[in-house]
């Protein structure tokens, strides 16, 4: 609440003046690319999108400016893309918000009606209705009606696509990094309105710091007023001082319900798989070591991930290593972090300065804590043994357990890998030290093939060498054959009882019920701030 009486100066909170979860009204100040996104707004029959990182200000600075150049708030209709991320049309979501038929011309009635639509968080839009949207924005523009969009992302089209004759129609800003200049602006004015004083030491800490990021910068100034126990504006000019090694911890914080849970999601890596050596894990901590970057190459990970291991396991992290790489952009999407993360091109880019902010100075064991490291270091969570002739079962089963994230050994997908090497010794080292489980495919087939004969043989002698389980006999076939060494009291499973996507499951409940390892929380602090 903000309090004013005549001829006394005006009295805010501490939140009203410096908030890292908008920007407050008493420290605005327009960012530099608020002139060219005026000109946009005021350009009659042209569309408008605004986007940058999260923590940059978008909504706050549209908001504003459509203040500003004097849009009639009746005219204007605003709403944000989250209530419908469900809906696979525009027109759906359109008529849900306007409380009518989702035809083009009952629409079309509706939306005349406004000067100017705005959608807030575009980009929670599902890629079915934001493509709907860019096709239509062509024909409404025609019609004179106007969208302004405001959402998430490195570039307009990433969100609207990249069709030519949309972008002629189509303005398309975004909230860069702000100055020095800017960031000492809002300094003032929050220095202003709470009668507090900073000295020129802390000032330039704290710029340097944000890294021209207004959220960080905001964090920044609220915390060390907490710490210097300004709550609001004081009685008496008081001294603000900005030492990043005590206010660190609280600064990071303010950022773990946005972040922290990705980033233990992405180290854990792909869904239930407990195989590899935590090359998710060790990817994520090399990249926050990477203090300040906004890139990271392939080579550079793989220069640090597998270049330290001895000869003996090289090979076993380079292949885990490649095989984490191609599948990165899925894992990335799956955890929800496509609006911070982008690899492409054998590059690591991280979109959002707030983010590698966070990661520059959080205490990684916070993280290390949750992952759950592997029990032990092989390769595949599983390979799969059987004959040529139940290749179509076995395959289809591959997929499946590729599908829950598991690291599966399967001889079409290592072709590469095989090529030019002695089959027997390469299948030996495989089933008897880099899996998990194997898995013996038995049908009347299997005990008459050399090579399920041979890889049978090499799984035993595995099996007597592990503490905990190792063959897991399924049945293919139409019975289920006898065969020494592979008694039929251990447990089966059989693709007549159940179905594949069944036996998936189950490989994967297996797999994520084992004991994680103990643990050591004590690792090295990340490089703090100063």
């Amino acid at each position: 609440m903000t309090i004013t009486i005549a001829n006394v100066p005006a009295l805010y909170r501490l939140d009203e003046v410096f908030n890292e979860a908008g920007l407050p009204a008493v420290t605005y100040v327009p960012p530099k690319e608020a002139k060219q996104l005026k000109g946009s707004l005021l350009t009659r029959g042209k569309h408008v999108t605004l986007v940058g990182p999260s923590g940059s200000g978008k909504s706050t600075v549209a908001t504003r400016l459509l203040n500003e150049l004097g849009f009639d708030k009746t005219r204007v209709h605003m709403f944000s893309g989250r209530t419908y991320s469900q809906y696979s049309s525009i027109f759906d979501v359109l008529a849900t918000e306007f409380e009518t038929e989702s035809s083009a011309d009952a629409l079309e009635e509706w939306l005349k009606l406004y000067e100017l639509i705005v959608i807030d968080d575009v980009h929670h839009l599902s890629a079915a209705a934001r493509s709907d949207l860019a096709m239509n924005l062509k024909l409404w523009h025609e019609r004179g009606i106007r969208f302004f969009m405001i959402g998430i992302a490195k570039t307009g089209e990433d969100i609207l696509g990249k069709d030519p004759e949309l972008a002629i129609r189509n303005d398309q800003w975004k909230l860069g990094p702000q100055g020095r200049s800017f960031l000492e602006q809002v300094l003032a004015l929050g220095e202003s309105a709470l009668n507090v004083s900073v000295d020129a030491i802390s000032r330039d800490t704290a710029i340097s710091a944000a890294q021209g990021s207004p959220s960080i910068f905001q964090a920044i100034c609220r915390v060390a007023c907490v710490e210097a126990d300004v709550l609001g504006s004081q009685p008496a000019v008081t001294d603000v001082a900005i030492e990043l090694p005590v206010i660190r911890e609280s600064v990071v914080r303010q950022y773990d319900g946005r972040y922290l849970n990705k980033i233990v999601n992405l180290a854990r890596g792909r869904r239930q798989a407990r195989s590899v050596h935590d090359t998710y894990y060790r990817m994520v901590e090399q990249i926050a070591r990477s203090v300040g970057k906004q890139q990271v190459s392939r080579d550079e990970l793989y220069h640090k991930i597998v270049g330290s291991e001895d000869a003996r396991q090289k090979s076993r992290q380079r292949n885990s290593f490649y095989r984490a790489v191609s599948n990165l952009p899925k894992v990335i999407e799956e955890h929800g972090l496509s609006d911070i993360l982008i690899y492409e091109n054998d590059t690591l880019t991280i979109d959002d300065p707030v983010f590698r902010f966070y990661l520059d100075n959080l205490d990684f064991s916070r993280v290390r804590a949750q992952v759950n490291l592997r029990r032990v270091g092989y390769e595949y969570d599983v390979a799969v043994s059987f004959a040529g002739a139940d290749r179509p079962i076995v395959s289809e089963l591959f997929e499946a357990l590729k599908s829950r994230g598991l690291e599966v050994f399967y001889d079409f997908d290592q072709q590469a890998a095989l090529w030019g090497k002695d089959l027997r010794k390469e299948l030996a080292r495989v089933y008897s030290e880099e899996a998990l489980f194997m898995i013996v495919c038995l049908s009347d087939e299997y005990p008459e093939k050399d090579w399920p004969t041979f890889e049978l043989e090499v799984g035993r002698e595995a099996a007597k060498k592990r503490t905990g389980d190792y063959l897991l006999p399924l049945i293919v076939g139409a019975n289920r054959p006898q065969i020494v060494g592979l008694p039929s009291t251990i447990g089966h499973l059989s693709i007549h009882d159940r179905s594949i996507e069944d036996i998936a499951d189950l490989a994967a409940e297996k797999i994520h019920t084992l004991a994680p390892l103990n643990v050591d929380t004590t690792s090295p602090e990340s490089t703090p701030l100063d």
